[in-house]
């Protein structure tokens, strides 16, 4: 968003970057510039040869990322040949390192660039016996400055640009363009001056730069001056005077467009900063056009623009909001957060207090987006994105999760945004290509190797490079003007229409049952109670999105902090969706509410509802229940012996060990102590892979147990999966599409992995559990959040045992292991394990918090 410059010194080993100077000329070639004389004695070792193969790349024009990342290498082996030797060659391996931290600086390498650039300065500092050492001293604490800038360490890149100032002012006379220098750093000055908030001092320093660049002549003064200007606009903008600040940033940018180019850093950096500025003035049309004009510089500079994507993504995200597109909002916002993600992925080696400000600064992504979702009932969503953003609490408390590496996690885009990104990136190639094909004859051109043919069509491709930006220009007005792909929850007018067959359903029922329908509208929250012979409707005044947080709030109570405060948000919750028809429910006696739920309100933990006295479990069973999900309510056959188990224990890419499920599988299963209440076959690992499971579904078992890693990718069904012993992975669109894997004559599938209940929105059709319902399974048992080691085996051996044993249906099986767990009577044969392994996390309470023993849920058949 904000321009910064590093001066140009010419040493007698260096040409410097220049960062804000010059268009970027793509090639295919990276190295296209290099002088290939020197390339094999380069590759062979030679410090002179590999500094003087990759020397004229800095002679040229803007690097692109690629061509950065390929001289990198060579400046790495010249810097290595250089640190032991002479005096002279330890000044040489300083201007390596130098050139080596710019060039990290430039790819958004934060960190790498200051561990480079302090090898610089180790080197130089006692060796500083000439002028020209000690102006390279200075250039080195002037890039360490930007560097710290960039991971939004303002405070701290104060005081080397001082430094630099006083050395540039003492060679005044001595070392040429010093002035410049001096100039330079001011206007380096003003940007951290703008971080720390301190907007007015920014302007007067930018002001002094601004008057020295003015008074100078040449193309890089006129260049420097556009920079300062824009600079001058964004404190402007950053103090409300929006109209001052619009003024300075066009005045930068025609200048930007005729000596950097059309999609120069700077250029698109200046459009960027123009939407941001008048979107705040409410001309929301305007600032998303000038956004998507910056598209092309980002889309040709992915990670070098990464700090600009997190402002031109909110500024589009907040702009589309503002019009009522949410879907374009949340797109955006995801798009935003990820590159934070991505910049805090790349800069992850150095600690978590020199990230702080990395993270404070920019939190507001985060919590942006979250609201976006939650608005929206995403709710699954809307937690994975607040995690992120506090991955280190994530890593307390998700125990099963607990060795899984979170670092680098990006919001997922589901299929839908997913294809709005490809129609962006195809967009943003339009101008491009004409300008990668034109700078390709302008590498020839300045090395003196074109053709006259080729200088002809130089001039051709400049005119096809005004047609193609055209082009984009129509692009982007006809993706403006489409209407946003969002898909419909079908279904939901269906199902208020649905009483006649809701009778029907609670006739064929052994115990007093009634169905419980909740919807979410804008406004309110609808009650909708089917009892035997009557349907009746309530209202709670509470607004979708109001709703959508408290869920949030009670999962993340439960889920994350295990807190007590969970009973009061549990009791608010309580309050909006059950308390209005509880008096109903108790006169009609009854015993089992089947809930039909839509998005978000899946992931409420009814049975954890508090009404001030007791939890529900207390006093109902509970099931979900969608009439998108046909469902033969009958009493299966209770054989322990057509049983079936799976588990997963050692730790495979990307997931922790889960050294509880052995002991899980042992608990439920009966081996030769006879202790499980199963009996039929149960295997771990290796022995858990595609070909024993479609075996054991061959067989029909009445109960199929699974205890392992389930990875929801929200709206991805083909990233979604549940990872088998083996290490392979069993994605939900293959349960989905593939004959091998029916669920006919599964009475009951337990899924004993993480979150196999939650889906992106909360739609039925999102999670593992409910495709194998409807792939055949009778009833599913998942979970909402990720179990407990230690207390899962006790829940679930008395939840079998009262199935197999005392012959209850499924809904009333678990509804008594919540309540012996809740109350500490649970006779499963877990608690010495439980002892040892989560002493810390019992406490005296034992399980009898929520999230021990109320993420369970049961659906479809509950008999």
């Amino acid at each position: 968003m904000i321009q910064r410059t590093i001066v140009t010194v010419i040493l007698v080993l260096t040409v410097a970057l220049w960062v804000a100077a010059g268009p970027l000329r793509a090639q295919d070639d990276p190295l296209a510039l290099a002088d290939f004389s020197q390339r094999e004695a380069a590759d062979a070792g030679d410090p002179y040869a590999a500094y003087n193969f990759v020397l004229p790349v800095f002679g040229g024009p803007r690097q692109s990322e690629a061509t950065l990342q390929a001289v990198i290498p060579y400046l790495e082996i010249a810097y290595e040949g250089w640190r032991q030797g002479n005096a002279d060659e330890q000044i040489y391996a300083a201007y390596a390192a130098r050139q080596i931290g710019q060039a990290l600086q430039n790819v958004s390498e934060y960190v790498e660039s200051l561990n480079w650039l302090s090898r610089c300065v180790r080197i130089l500092l006692p060796n500083l016996t000439l002028p020209e050492y000690e102006v390279q001293l200075a250039v080195c604490y002037e890039d360490m400055a930007i560097a710290l800038q960039g991971l939004e360490r303002h405070r701290d890149s104060l005081p080397y640009l001082d430094q630099a100032r006083r050395i540039y002012r003492a060679n005044i006379g001595i070392i040429p363009e010093m002035e410049f220098a001096i100039a330079n750093a001011l206007l380096n000055e003003g940007v951290g001056l703008d971080g720390m908030k301190r907007f007015r001092e920014a302007i007067g320093v930018y002001d002094d730069a601004l008057e020295f660049f003015e008074k100078s002549e040449g193309v890089r003064a006129e260049i420097s001056a556009a920079y300062v200007a824009n600079n001058i606009g964004v404190s402007y903008w950053r103090l409300k005077e929006f109209e001052s600040s619009e003024a300075w940033i066009k005045r930068a940018l025609p200048v930007m467009e005729k000596i950097d180019g059309p999609l120069a850093d700077s250029t698109g950096k200046a459009r960027m900063n123009i939407g941001i500025v008048i979107s705040e003035t409410g001309r929301y049309d305007e600032a998303i056009q000038w956004g998507m004009s910056a598209m092309p510089y980002i889309a040709a500079n992915r990670t070098q623009s990464l700090s600009d994507q997190r402002w031109l993504f909110e500024m589009l995200s907040r702009a589309f909001a503002a019009k009522g597109n949410r879907e374009r909002a949340i797109f955006f916002g995801k798009m935003a957060v990820n590159a934070q993600q991505e910049l805090r992925a790349i800069n992850a080696s150095i600690s978590d207090s020199g990230t702080e400000e990395l993270r404070a600064e920019w939190r507001r992504l985060y919590q942006s987006l979250a609201d976006l979702l939650i608005e929206e009932g995403r709710i699954s969503e809307a937690q994975a994105v607040l995690n992120m953003e506090k991955e280190e609490e994530v890593f307390e408390f998700l125990r099963r999760d607990g060795g899984a590496d979170l670092t680098g996690t990006r919001a997922i885009l589901t299929d839908d945004e997913l294809s709005v990104e490809s129609k962006l990136a195809v967009l943003a190639q339009i101008p491009i290509k004409a300008e990668q094909e034109l700078r390709a004859l302008y590498v020839k051109l300045d090395a003196g190797t074109a053709t006259e043919a080729e200088e002809d069509q130089l001039f051709l491709l400049e005119d096809a490079l005004q047609v193609a930006t055209d082009e984009f220009d129509a692009a982007v007005e006809d993706f403006l003007v489409q209407v946003a792909n969002q898909a419909e929850r079908a279904g939901m007018a269906a199902q208020f229409d649905a009483v006649g067959a809701y009778q029907d359903v609670l006739a064929g029922l052994e115990r007093p049952t009634a169905i419980l329908q909740v919807a979410a509208l804008d406004e309110a929250v609808h009650l909708f109670l089917t009892l035997p012979g009557v349907t009746l409707h309530e209202e709670t005044p509470i607004p979708k999105g109001e709703l959508g947080r408290q869920v949030l709030d009670a999962l993340q109570l439960i889920e994350e902090a295990r807190s007590p405060d969970a009973e009061a948000q549990l009791q608010a919750l309580y309050d909006a969706v059950f308390e209005p028809v509880r008096d109903a429910l108790e006169e009609a006696g009854t015993e089992v509410v089947m809930l039909n739920l839509e998005g978000f309100l899946r992931y409420i933990p009814f049975a954890a509802l508090h009404d001030g006295q007791g939890y529900l479990v207390e006093s109902f069973a509970f099931s979900l229940y969608s009439t998108a999900v046909p469902t033969q309510f009958a009493r299966g056959a209770r054989v322990a012996e057509k049983a079936a188990g799976f588990g997963v224990t050692r730790a495979h890419p990307g997931f922790s060990p889960l050294p509880g499920v052995a002991h899980e599988i042992e608990t439920i299963f009966a081996a030769q102590d006879g202790q499980g209440v199963l009996l039929g076959d149960a295997v771990l690992d290796e022995g858990f892979d595609t070909r024993s499971l479609r075996k054991v579904l061959m067989r029909k078992p009445g109960i199929l147990h699974i205890a392992s890693h389930f990875a929801l990718r929200p709206g991805q069904e083909d990233d979604s999966f549940l990872l088998l012993g083996d290490g392979t992975h069993l994605s939900l669109s293959a349960i989905r599409q593939k004959r091998a894997f029916r669920f006919q004559g599964v009475d009951l599938l337990t899924l004993s992995a993480c979150q196999t209940a939650r889906g992106g929105d909360g739609s039925e059709i999102d999670g593992f559990g409910a495709t194998a319902q409807l792939n055949g399974a009778s009833a599913v048992m998942a979970s909402l959040w990720p179990v407990a080691d230690a207390a899962t085996p006790i829940l679930m051996q008395d939840f079998y045992h009262g199935m197999i044993i005392e012959g209850l249906d499924k809904a009333e099986a678990l509804r008594r292991a919540q309540v012996a767990m809740l109350q500490g009577d649970g006779q499963g044969a877990g608690a010495t394990r439980a002892a040892e392994s989560m002493d810390d996390d019992q406490g005296e309470a034992g399980f009898a918090h929520p999230y021990f023993w109320s993420a369970f849920v049961l659906m479809g058949n509950w008999l």
